[in-house]
């Protein structure tokens, strides 16, 4: 009886409580009352707030406002804001209006998303209840793979947008394309097959081509290709698409997986002019690297690239009677930091080794391959009564010495100059930052799907998000922000700018900082205007 009695107590005592908390949004402070209750079905106390209005911060009074001028919501607001204008400033909307006018709004949001979040696509529907959209979006997971499946059924549409943006892309001087890997565990995909992986997993991939149009830096198109597929033998078909999306008068510049006498052939025979590393693998880079190993040492060859000094020679060799210019570069400074890493790799895996127990000597290379990739050719394998020990073979150790920071770079072009060859050359790292990009919208670099036409859905939506990713990241460093901020960086300063939608439909936004106002105005976006 007591206990029931103390508990009728303390229910009233509950269901009588109230008090006032301060929120502070922006420079202001909002006051709410809250007021506790007791609810009967879950028999526990609950909460619930009401707004009282906005404190004087000179006076500390509460100013009561209008009716229907009460808070209802606020969603992020700053970092959407941002990619929506790059959106419209590089056209992208508009394509996308022209090839997909019914989907217009839900690709826009999505492929926002995933630069945004780089998250599941099913996680899209929170962050939606929690984003200015402006107007409210279907994106629930059933929704969105619907989208994907419709997009994935739409091959000639989506070559209508390849050949829409692409025209609306001036000015391109040189095409950068090459291949990655995309692996996957699903078993129901015919374009999944075992082949070189790039990232060195146990799975079966499909082959991702990416065309990238220069100077801007922006991705124009993509070929999905079966898993076992070589990088040699795309080059063909990828001409023949460069002239469907009239791309004209331009400098190929390529990897060294597309190294073939028939692919220098076929650009020749096509007038296109390319720039490519020669393999170490062939007889050609050890003639030259040979032939030439005094000069790259010698005063008379040197020259600054970027504050690094650096050597150079240049020769026109024939590649199956087409000549090219073979250009041999040489970073004196960055060699002597790879052979110290490599000299601390060999040491290290030798006391691994000896310091292990091994059954069989397929064992031991077994797990060199794992500790140390490639490091199998540079050692004997001897057995001893104490176990393996590894026995270093000084040629091998020495060519891959002679090798280092050593790049040989042929091109069709003999007016190309070193400094200009080099930084034609150097641009591909924006495609490799590119595939990194893909793979981390991708669940860790797998693509999880059980259909073709899941698959180009998907690989179609993150060609969009890489579009808006690629402008903002040119951006970046073309203002010199990479100094102090990364991408995520800037995105999270600008999400705490927020829009606070009231009770009678109008929306205000919080206070601007200076951070967001340099990063807006740096982006050359509009400043959002406060209601």
């Amino acid at each position: 009886m007591k206990n029931i009695l103390i508990l009728f107590f303390y229910i009233v005592i509950i269901s009588t409580m109230s008090y006032f908390i301060n929120q502070k949004i922006g420079k202001y402070i909002y006051v709410y009352e809250v007021e506790s209750y007791w609810d009967p079905l879950k028999k526990q106390p609950r909460q619930k707030r009401r707004y009282v209005g906005k404190k004087d911060a000179a006076t500390g009074e509460v100013i009561t406002p209008r009716k229907g001028f009460v808070p209802r919501s606020a969603q992020d607001f700053g970092h959407i804001y941002l990619l929506r204008h790059i959106a419209q400033r590089i056209g992208l909307i508009e394509v996308i209006q022209k090839s997909f006018p019914e989907l217009t709004r839900e690709l826009l949001a999505l492929s926002m998303y995933q630069v945004l979040e780089a998250k599941p696509l099913y996680l899209c529907k929170p962050w939606a209840e929690v984003t200015y959209l402006k107007d409210p979006i279907e994106l629930s997971s059933q929704r969105i793979s619907r989208i994907v499946e419709e997009l994935g059924k739409v091959q000639e549409v989506r070559e209508k947008f390849f050949a829409e943006w692409t025209h609306m892309q001036k000015g391109i001087r040189a095409i950068i394309f090459d291949i990655t890997s995309l692996s996957s565990y699903s078993t129901l995909l015919e374009y999944l097959e075992w082949g070189y992986n790039r990232d060195g997993e146990k799975l079966p991939q499909v082959n991702l081509g990416l065309i990238v149009g220069e100077p801007r830096g922006l991705p124009l198109a993509y070929r999905v290709y079966p898993g076992s597929i070589a990088d040699v033998s795309t080059l063909k078909n990828i001409i023949v698409l460069l002239e469907y999306l009239g791309v004209k008068e331009f400098t190929f510049i390529l990897d060294r997986g597309f190294y073939s006498a028939a692919n220098i052939q076929e650009m020749g025979r096509e007038k296109i002019q390319f720039v490519m590393p020669l393999s170490f693998s062939t007889a050609l880079a050890s003639r030259l690297i040979s032939k030439h190993r005094a000069a790259l040492q010698s005063p008379l060859q040197g020259f600054y690239y970027k504050g690094r000094p650096m050597f150079h020679v240049k020769e026109e060799v024939q590649i199956n009677d087409t000549a090219v210019h073979a250009h041999v570069f040489h970073d004196e400074r960055r060699k002597a930091d790879e052979m110290e890493h490599l000299m601390r790799r060999i040491v290290d895996i030798e006391a691994l080794v000896q310091g292990k127990e091994f059954r069989r000597a397929e064992d031991v290379q077994a797990y060199m391959e794992q500790v140390f990739p490639r490091s199998v050719h540079l050692f004997d394998l001897t057995r001893e009564e104490e176990g393996f020990r590894l026995i270093r073979k000084a040629k091998a150790i020495s060519r891959l010495m002679n090798r280092m920071r050593k790049t040989i770079l042929i091109t069709n072009n003999p007016a190309l100059e070193r400094e200009e060859l080099l930084n034609l050359y150097r641009r591909k790292d924006v495609l490799e930052k590119m595939f990194e990009t893909i793979k981390n919208e991708l669940e860790g670099g797998r693509l999880k799907i059980s259909s073709r036409e899941a698959m180009e859905g998907r690989l179609f939506l993150t060609y969009l998000s890489l579009i808006l990713y690629s402008e903002l990241s040119r951006v970046m460093k073309e203002k010199d922000l990479y100094r102090s901020y990364t991408v995520s960086e800037v995105l999270f300063e600008l999400k705490k700018l927020r829009a606070v939608t009231l009770n009678n439909g109008k929306v205000y936004l919080t206070e601007l900082s200076k951070k967001q106002r340099m990063l807006f105005e740096n982006f050359e976006v509009p400043i959002p205007v406060r209601t």
